[in-house]
């Protein structure tokens, strides 16, 4: 993901309509949810220093949201965001619109990939209530930028009128002040993108 959000960034910051974009992020697009709330995968990570947690209502049911988290991921069903943000990485990932029966099949241990080269581990699956995924147990490349420990959490919680809410949390232990510094440098494109994430899964779920 370090990779990811840099290459945005860059790319962002090559063009005056990027760099508005980003800096309407920092100003505007706060995280919604609430850090203090306990989820799933908080436990993986306990020293992490910076959190930010997502959080949107979906007039859908979790049934019909979890299919859409669980095929998440590059040569499967993409990440929903931005498809521009995703192009100016220029990493090959495609949104799908549909619900792909051959990538449903996911199962704690698996790796999903965020690029050809860069995964990150299932952790934590509960059907239709939680999908945690972790840095540890996943793979990066040689100056990948991945000098942190993370977690990355897709919470479902049932409303009472039959929707959800969807929660969507981020988790990092940076090992040096070097890697803290890009981290949270990143963090308006990072932003961006789960808004961008939390529309697109709206957009598909809600259809």
């Amino acid at each position: 993901m370090a990779r990811l959000l840099a290459a945005v960034a860059a790319a962002g910051a090559a063009g005056a309509a990027g760099a508005v974009a980003v800096g309407y992020v920092a100003g505007r697009l706060r995280p919604r949810g609430n850090d203090a709330e306990p989820l799933p995968g908080d436990g993986l990570l306990p020293g992490a220093t910076l959190v930010e947690t997502h959080e949107t209502v979906l007039t859908a049911s979790a049934a019909a949201v979890w299919p859409w988290l669980v095929q998440m991921g590059y040569g499967r069903g993409g990440f929903y965001t931005f498809d521009v943000l995703q192009r100016l990485a220029g990493l090959g990932i495609v949104n799908a619109d549909v619900i792909d029966s051959a990538w449903q099949d996911l199962a704690e241990g698996d790796r999903v990939r965020l690029a050809e080269d860069l995964s990150l581990a299932v952790a934590l699956l509960e059907p239709e209530r939680c999908l945690v995924l972790s840095s540890q147990g996943g793979s990066a490349p040689a100056g990948s930028g991945m000098d942190f420990d993370f977690t990355w959490a897709f919470v479902l919680a049932p409303t009472a009128s039959g929707a959800c809410r969807l929660i969507v949390r981020e988790r990092y232990a940076p090992h040096t002040p070097a890697a803290a510094r890009m981290v949270r440098s990143a963090r308006p494109v990072a932003r961006l993108m789960t808004h961008g994430m939390l529309h697109g899964l709206r957009h598909r779920a809600q259809a």
